[in-house]
């Protein structure tokens, strides 16, 4: 039986990755970026502290929505595979079908590590379904997880309407 219902929102938020830079005519250096993007939040907490580990320290791991450090098209193919959608790229969801939560801040590659959900929608729900970190070339193993495996579950009205509106916005590269 599926778990209390949680709303799904959004928030601005601020990650800082390492950029090379050019300082002089042959030196580059990395120096620190600030990058904004739109973190999901689940009942106005960010899902990164939601999902955050025992000791509660936080994933760095971010969403390519309104991420400017991101490809233009892969915020599209996020957005649609967080929606149950085809999407056009096979990077864009694990492997195995499962949808990528919080991705790399660095290069959004699902082989770094990605917080992924199986996606279940429903006639008047949509559920993330035994969330958990796992990379692209590995099998998942919900039992060596280092955060206990959990599952949100949300109206699906009030999803969409989150969702989509950004889908709608997104840039299609």
């Amino acid at each position: 039986m599926p778990g209390p219902v949680s709303t799904l929102g959004t928030a601005p938020a601020i990650v800082s990755v390492s950029v090379v830079e050019k300082v002089g005519w042959f030196r580059r250096e990395l120096v620190p970026r600030a990058v904004t993007y739109l973190d999901w939040t689940i009942d106005g907490v960010p899902l990164r502290e939601v999902v955050a580990w025992p000791d509660g320290s936080v994933a760095s791991e971010v969403t390519p929505v309104r991420n400017d450090a991101a490809l233009p098209d892969y915020e599209a193919d996020y957005l649609r595979a967080i929606l149950g959608e085809p999407v056009s790229r096979e990077w864009t969801v694990m492997p195995d079908g499962r949808v990528p939560l919080l991705v790399c801040h660095v290069d959004f590659d699902l082989d770094c590590r990605a917080l992924t959900a199986e996606l279940v929608r429903g006639d008047d729900r949509v559920e993330w379904r035994s969330i958990g970190w796992q990379a692209a070339y590995a099998p998942l193993d919900l039992t060596e997880q280092e955060m206990p495996v959990t599952s949100l579950v949300f109206d699906r009205q009030q999803y969409d309407d989150v969702v989509r509106p950004l889908l709608a916005a997104a840039p299609e590269g």
